[in-house]
């Protein structure tokens, strides 16, 4: 019994958002341009970025690979030079290839 009603108010709680899953994904991204931004804010794929100087951020981004995802902002926004998507951070290397794939 107290295991069903523990379940229960659990799932309550959740859809509540007064908890979240341990499971919840990491949605946030931000990246760091090589010259400063030309807006302060644009919409990406759904997303709401907000720049300030050569650094953007979101609070909300698209289930994507992380490698695509820089190769569209880089298309977009131009060179980049730091980016983190879902909780993961791209190496230098993983840049450099962004923003060649970009150019094309």
């Amino acid at each position: 019994m107290r295991t069903a009603l523990f379940a229960g108010l659990t799932a309550c709680a959740l859809m509540a958002g007064l908890v979240t899953p341990a499971f919840a994904a990491d949605e946030t991204a931000s990246l760091k341009l090589k010259t400063p931004a030309t807006a302060a804010q644009f919409i990406h794929d759904g997303s709401v970025w907000h720049c300030k100087e050569d650094t953007c951020s979101t609070t909300k981004t698209r289930a994507l690979p992380a490698g695509r995802a820089c190769r569209k902002l880089a298309g977009q926004l131009g060179e980049l030079t730091a980016f983190t998507y879902r909780g993961a951070a791209l190496d230098d290397a993983a840049i450099t290839d962004c923003n060649t794939a970009a150019k094309r």
